[in-house]
């Protein structure tokens, strides 16, 4: 079907359509949920469990273990991560990407009901989808007290967060999941004397199963008479008279429970603290819905905060601090790109105007922008993608190419009009001469965009949104230009007669071309030159590669590594008061670069760190040395390590730049001497690179061990168990039961009064009934030893890793060629047999990556090479077609090298993609030379004038399209602010790309078009074969193709 003369005959039904199209693309902006980044999730399943203040190894061979080993062989697991901490542990199962998770899900749930019974006070197992918590927080919380509140302590907060503010952030539209991360469980805690109850013959024993037993048991139901009543044993105290019970008698007189304990209904213990600005803090996160809007979420919560701010938290001297708000980074780098797009349009317009020199005929060519920029949301929409940075930025980098058809049809409609014919004639005849070389332009442009689109893993995940707006945005485009331009051209520029003003300047371009290739070794040369430099300059330029793009935020992390065994009391008093001291004049301005607000975290030694926003952003460096050198520097035994936050992260991976080195080994000891070396040449060799360990490299965790004397153990009529339940309600208390009042259930927990130094310890009471009242001391042999803050396991086995972090200026493919010669063969000299060193994280993603680009390049070279096959009906067009791709290959590189003279820019996967989109887009210009040579040929021309006639006529629409693409964006490449970084790479690529090829098309196609080219003997007082080119102005007729 013709769309050119369908388009002609209807005007009306085709402006209609337009119309429509431009009405649904409106709508579905205003529809499309807005983030940052499309989702990019390596597919988890986590399951959480715990047991109160078990030790890591206890954890580990109670309940972590049995669990790891029942669920390590669902299917499509491609890693098992555990985490084991005093209490707590979590197993992270990692599947491939496009993973069915709903059945995943399943099988993890049925694998672990074969998992053997935990013990009765251990937390079950909670399994949920995503890493950790479920991914990356769309905002974290801060319930801070006012300068004016003297209280410290949020726990007598706790009801009011729970009641009022946690339903109010649930109720939200859009809210996946609100996380009180502060929250201490309540628990029913009775403390005991020891001695007294001991010194009346008590032992702990029954206490614990007086107060187990006192429960309500039905017994059934009975007729009496007519009717039949229910028969419950109403055995359960209340927490009110609880203390009434008898636990036992002294002769005939009852003890009381109260005679030697109290009862209370309590928070369980503080195990860590939360610090906002300094503040006392109660933090909590939320997350939202897979399909919810970002930024709509963000500014409801905004409106939560406020209105929970000036009513009940106001009273009670609360205000709520939004900690991490991501509209403001996705409103920012979204109104960059925004900024970007539209700069880009006006330079574009800008450019055809200054070719044209008409406003008419910019405007009919600037048409094909809004359309078909609103095709590509209405796509957007249809396939339920978000707005995003890379989805903008693809329509950003679609300005210019979509202005590409519109460019060629106009050029040549004018080009007609110019030469005599009439109005109808020349719409049709300039629009129908082209159609074929625009739809195997475009086709080739899609064909290249088509592989991205199908890519797998986190790659896939984070560029197909680009390839979907380019895809549509130049299909949408090649439309438009040979349906609604025509229709614009007939009816707008019925009395324009626009000469071309560079006329004489295309005759001498094209004078010089052939001149410059008017022999058989200059057109060698040329050809030797242009391929063979290209190739020699990309593989020597080529810039190192890289996993993610570097995209970081107002702020970094730091963590403390501090001595094990700090309690929580002593670090908030000692430590974090010096930090919260000397943050102070960079928080009130007093001293440069200013704070704009800080989170201080610490849940015991092994996890203390926060999150400082700077309030310069382009000051982040410089106030993270002034961090690293004035406020953290001389903490007494404490290692700091400091992180740039980043925009992307990558679910399991962090911000993507940086590597795991994962040491595996039954030997907890000799696997963090390994590591240690590891730091020390990670340190000696690679400067600024940060190692963190995970766990911490020290068994230092202070462990008073207590040894059973058996012996004297049985003598006394006790049994093991017996002691170790003593030992349990001395310490953290040893659990009884649950106590359900009918609204909340909590843990009953028998406690004695706390002891403070071993020998206390030692003296505490047993009572025995041989042997009367025996000690701990007596029963037990204390020792002092030390144990692990906390364990690793990856794939079952006990692990060590070192988090590597490569400074900004460094790719991680430096980096990894750096460990695997420097630092891994130290460390190998120190493994033991049994134990192995593997890369793993973002290491393993960017090597699969990078495969699958490689893949991807290869298969878009062969779509390409047959698409052009079957448009010239010719093998070796096509192959000559193909050789602008080193020149374009080079541009790239060369431009990606000056920008790392003034900015660091790696080889990421988006760049990358920049090389695969830019072959799509310069073959644009070798395809109509060559269609055009082969048309002058096809009307019997010679060689050397279709040659001539070929640079003439389509100099100028390929410059105009090659000038419109890279002013189109040039914004994206040179405009600094939030988020640039992402797509800077991409830009300067297919700028640079685009730039070499376009300039140096003009000499390497007639170079290879004449070749094989008859010489002409010289004409008398003319240099050889000149003239035989017309001058080819536009009062001259052309022969060209029939319509």
């Amino acid at each position: 079907m013709n769309l050119t003369r369908a388009a002609l005959k209807n005007p009306a039904a085709i402006l209609v359509i337009a119309a429509l199209v431009m009405v649904f693309g409106l709508l579905s902006v205003f529809k499309l949920p807005i983030q940052l980044t499309p989702d990019i999730e390596q597919p988890q399943i986590t399951i959480s469990t715990g047991w109160r203040s078990a030790a890591p190894e206890e954890m580990e061979s109670v309940i972590i273990e049995p669990i790891e080993n029942v669920v390590k062989n669902t299917q499509g697991v491609t890693k098992v991560t555990t985490n084991i901490q005093r209490g707590f542990g979590n197993i992270t199962l990692t599947f491939d990407v496009g993973a069915d998770m709903q059945r995943a899900m399943l099988d993890v749930i049925n694998n672990l009901n074969q998992a053997p019974p935990l013990p009765l006070d251990a937390i079950e197992p909670v399994v949920s989808a995503g890493g950790g918590q479920g991914g990356p927080n769309t905002a974290s919380m801060m319930i801070k007290t006012l300068p004016d509140n003297p209280n410290t302590d949020m726990g007598q907060y706790q009801k009011l967060i729970e009641d009022v503010v946690q339903p109010r952030f649930a109720r939200i539209p859009g809210m996946g999941q609100v996380n009180l991360a502060s929250s201490r469980p309540r628990e029913l805690r009775i403390s005991f004397d020891p001695l007294r109850a001991a010194s009346l013959g008590i032992s702990i024993g029954d206490i614990s199963s007086t107060v187990a037993r006192a429960s309500d048991v039905s017994a059934g139901t009975a007729k009496v008479g007519r009717r039949q009543y229910t028969v419950r044993f109403a055995g359960k105290y209340s927490v009110e008279n609880l203390t009434e019970m008898i636990v036992a008698y002294s002769g005939t007189r009852p003890i009381y429970l109260k005679d030697i304990a109290t009862v209370e209904n309590t928070l369980v213990d503080r195990f860590g603290f939360n610090l906002r600005s300094g503040q006392p803090a109660y933090y909590f996160t939320v997350k939202r819905q897979n399909d919810a809007n970002t930024v709509a979420l963000l500014d409801e919560i905004n409106l939560a905060i406020k209105e929970l701010n000036e009513g009940p938290l106001k009273e009670a001297s609360l205000t709520i601090d939004l900690s991490f708000d991501a509209s403001v980074h996705i409103r920012n780098a979204l109104e960059l790109v925004q900024n970007n797009l539209g700069l880009g349009v006006l330079l574009a317009l800008i450019i055809l105007w200054l070719f044209l020199r008409g406003l008419k005929n910019t405007l009919i060519i600037a048409t094909t922008i809004p359309i078909s920029l609103l095709v590509a949301f209405v796509a957007l929409s249809i396939f339920d993608r978000s707005l995003n940075v890379i989805s903008l930025a693809g329509l950003a980098f679609s300005v210019g190419l979509v202005l590409d058809a519109a460019i060629i049809v106009q050029e040549n409609i004018v080009r007609f009009r110019s030469q005599g014919l009439d109005n109808h004639k020349a719409v049709m005849k300039g629009t129908l001469q082209v159609t074929g070389a625009l739809f195997a332009s475009t086709a080739t442009s899609v064909a290249i965009f088509l592989p991205i689109l199908f890519m797998e893993g986190i790659e896939g995940q984070l560029f197909s949104d680009l390839a979907l707006t380019l895809s549509i945005a130049v299909i949408a485009s090649l439309v438009t230009a040979i349906t609604v331009l025509p229709i614009a051209s007939k009816f707008w520029l019925r009395d324009s007669e626009q000469a071309d003003p560079y006329a004489r300047y295309w005759d001498r371009l094209t004078t010089l071309v052939m001149k410059l290739t008017n022999s058989l070794v200059k057109r060698c040369t040329w050809i030797a030159l242009l391929v063979g430099g290209s190739v020699a300059v990309a593989a020597m330029l080529m810039p190192k590669t890289d996993f993610m793009p570097r995209a970081p935020i107002d702020g970094f992390f730091f963590s403390l590594n501090i001595p094990p065994g700090g309690n929580v009391d002593i670090i908030e008093h000692e430590l974090a008061n010096l930090v919260k001291e000397r943050l102070a004049p960079y928080l009130s301005g007093e001293q440069e670069p200013k704070i704009k607000s800080y989170n201080f975290y610490s849940y015991g030694a092994g996890s203390t760190g926060g999150f400082i926003y700077s309030d310069d952003p382009t000051r982040v460096e410089e106030l993270m040395t002034v961090v690293r050198t004035r406020v953290l520097n001389d903490l007494p035994d404490t290692q700091v390590f400091l992180f740039r936050g980043s925009m992307i992260n990558v679910s399991g991976g962090g911000n993507g730049r940086s590597v795991d080195i994962d040491i595996k080994g039954p030997d907890i000891e000799s696997l963090m001497a390994v590591a240690r070396t590891g730091m020390a040449a990670i340190n000696e060799h690679m400067a600024n690179t940060t190692a963190f360990p995970i766990p911490g490299l020290s068994l230092a965790e202070p462990e008073l061990k207590l040894v059973p004397q058996d012996q004297r153990i049985t003598q006394a009529g006790l049994t093991r168990q017996d002691v170790a339940n003593a030992i349990r309600a001395y310490t953290s208390g040893l659990f009884i039961n649950e106590y359900f009042d009918g609204n909340d259930r909590v843990n009953v927990i028998l406690r004695g009064d706390q002891w403070h130094t071993p020998d206390e310890l030692a003296a505490l009471p047993v009572y025995s009934p041989f042997a009367g009242i025996q000690t701990i001391g007596e029963l037990t042999e204390i020792t002092r030893t030390a144990g692990p803050t906390q364990l690793r396991r990856v794939d079952g086995k006990r692990t060590i890793s070192l988090q590597v972090s490569p400074p900004a200026d460094m790719s991680l493919e430096e980096a990894l060629k750096m460990l695997n010669e420097k630092v891994i063969p130290v460390m190998n000299k120190e493994l033991p047999t049994n134990a192995s060193i593997l890369l793993s994280g973002n290491a393993n993603k960017m090597a699969s990556a990078i495969n699958d680009m490689i893949k991807n390049f290869a298969l878009a070279l062969i779509i390409l090479f047959l698409l052009m096959t079957a448009l010239f009906k010719s093998a070796k067009d096509s192959l000559l077609v193909l050789l602008v791709m080193p020149l374009a290959v080079a541009g790239g590189v060369i431009a990606l090298n000056l920008l790392n003279l003034v900015t660091f820019q790696s080889l990421d996967l988006l760049t990358m993609i920049g090389f695969i989109i830019l072959l799509g887009l310069v073959v644009n210009n070798a395809i109509l030379l060559v269609d055009q040579t082969r048309d002058g040929q096809r009307q019997g021309l010679d060689k050397t004038q279709a040659v001539a006639q070929a640079v003439r006529l389509r100099a100028r629409p390929v410059y105009m399209s090659t000038l419109t693409s890279l002013f189109g964006m040039l914004p994206l490449m040179l405009m600094p602010g939030v988020g640039s970084e992402i797509y800077r790479g991409l830009a300067t690529v297919i700028v640079g790309g685009m730039g070499v090829s376009a300039i140096f098309t003009l000499v390497l196609f007639p170079s290879l078009l004449r070749m094989g080219e008859e010489r002409k003997p010289q004409q008398q007082g003319g240099s050889p074969q000149e003239s035989n080119i017309t001058p080819l102005h536009s009062d001259q007729a052309l022969p060209s193709r029939r319509a």
